[in-house]
């Protein structure tokens, strides 16, 4: 908004903002500036200091009362050091004399701008460190998620819209935060939005801000997700939560790149890569009707399937050992030590909360820990989740005989020690000839699917 009573000065102000391609309005006195930043606020005002009806200073005032995050150029042809000051003081962005050029005007608008870019990485970067901790990296070794992290290296590098499909628990927002920081927009913001956490009634003023009044509650401007996702990145997370009506308003962001708030009628160019979440089955949702075929393929540019914990092989102990390494340092505790036969437990369990359960049961196992012995899998998987039918002491619905058990623990034993004899006949207390007799008599006995890859370390262990 430009305040200016001088006809000349205030087309030719006009002509300067709009070839700067500025979207302006312009006004001749402090009323007329109030009635429209009461209507449609505006987010740069310059305005001279004298004016017909007041000075530039009460208006200042008045502005930063209603919305402290204005900027304000004061203009004035009679400036004085005191009134420069008095200005800066009150909250003024600038402060120019007149007559002057039209570059010293885009250079100060072009500081302004880059001041307001910085304090909202800040406040950004404050938001994303609040949320963020040592767990927030991928961490893997299994071949599955190996896939999953050289389709990351592709595709961060491009703009390419991206959607993330996987159960609850998979890691499929620190995926979505791995192509953000791998990209090009790192430097720029990250912001995420969980649209199954937003109140439905409220998820459009959340992804497209709103303008005062618009809404019983709307006491003044907000910017929305998307705003403050320009030249950054925008992480829908949870995109099946959307309603039908707001799915088509976000095909339309995402083929035209432009929105207006809530309550607002100015067009609002945004440049921000999408990425989306799902733990559902979208081909599912199209269609039984809930969810939108082109904006599902609009989404669907490069899907990226997060596979489950238990489908990722050797995942497990890997994640657990760095779990309890963290909450270790983090609960100033010991590492606690996990038995063999907790181990391939737990190795067996179905997980179906996958990592974030996993990371949960290792938290409670570490902060629960006396450092008595090793930790069994009742220390780490609570009761209630034991009916999986995950077992040390096998899948099958009969109980096993103490012979099934002996047999299971020495196989356990030289996976553990990579089909070591001696190391694993010390491992479970018995002498190395007992075990290598052991052994023999195992490989005329049949063994179950889950046992097969255990025997493998024994024929090589009885050649030793």
């Amino acid at each position: 908004m430009v305040v200016e009573d001088d006809p000349v000065v205030r087309r030719a102000l006009v002509i300067a903002l709009q070839k700067m391609e500025i979207p302006v309005l312009a006004v001749s006195s402090c009323q007329q500036a109030n009635e429209e930043q009461q209507k449609e606020p505006a987010d740069l005002v310059i305005s001279d200091l004298q004016l017909p009806d007041g000075n530039g200073l009460d208006l200042l005032r008045q502005f930063k009362k209603l919305n402290p995050a204005v900027e304000v150029i004061i203009i004035t042809g009679f400036g004085t050091i005191e009134s420069a000051v008095e200005a800066m003081k009150i909250g003024a962005s600038n402060y120019l004399l007149k007559p002057f050029t039209s570059s010293q005007l885009e250079l100060t608008i072009a500081q302004i701008a880059q001041q307001r870019e910085l304090r909202k990485q800040n406040t950004n970067l404050k938001n994303q460190l609040a949320d963020e901790s040592e767990f927030s990296s991928l961490l893997f070794v299994s071949p599955e998620m190996d896939l999953v992290q050289k389709l990351i290296k592709q595709v961060a590098p491009t703009d390419a819209t991206v959607l993330i499909e996987g159960e609850s628990g998979t890691g499929k927002e620190v995926i979505a935060r791995a192509l953000h920081e791998k990209s090009l927009r790192k430097d720029k913001p990250y912001i995420k939005v969980n649209c199954a956490a937003v109140p439905e009634n409220l998820l459009e003023s959340e992804f497209f801000g709103h303008e005062k009044g618009s809404f019983t509650g709307a006491t003044m401007k907000r910017e929305g997700r998307f705003e403050l996702a320009n030249g950054g990145t925008l992480l829908l997370d949870e995109i099946t939560e959307i309603s039908l009506p707001l799915q088509a308003k976000l095909l339309r962001v995402l083929q035209e790149h432009e929105f207006e708030r809530v309550g607002g009628s100015r067009t609002i160019k945004v440049d921000a890569r999408i990425i989306a979440t799902t733990n559902r089955d979208l081909v599912q949702a199209v269609a039984a009707g809930k969810f939108r075929e082109d904006l599902y393929y609009r989404l669907h540019v490069v899907p990226i399937k997060v596979p489950r914990l238990a489908e990722r092989k050797g995942e497990v102990e890997f994640l657990l050992g760095k779990f309890l390494d963290q909450f270790a340092k983090k609960h100033n505790k010991p590492v606690p030590r996990i038995s063999p036969i907790a181990l391939d437990q737990l190795c067996r369990y179905k997980w179906p909360g996958n990592v974030r359960e996993l990371r949960n049961y290792a938290e409670r196992a570490v902060i629960l820990s006396t450092n008595e012995g090793e930790l069994t899998y009742a220390d780490i998987v609570p009761s209630q989740a034991v009916s999986s039918g995950d077992s040390v002491l096998g899948d099958g619905q009969e109980f096993p005989t103490l012979g099934d058990v002996e047999k299971r623990l020495i196989f356990l034993a030289l996976k553990k020690t990579s089909g070591n004899r001696n190391e694993a006949a010390d491992l479970i207390g018995i002498n190395v000839r007992t075990l290598r007799n052991k052994l023999k008599e195992y490989q005329g006995s049949t063994q179950s699917d889950d046992e097969s890859e255990l025997a493998e370390q024994s024929k090589e262990a009885v050649s030793k």
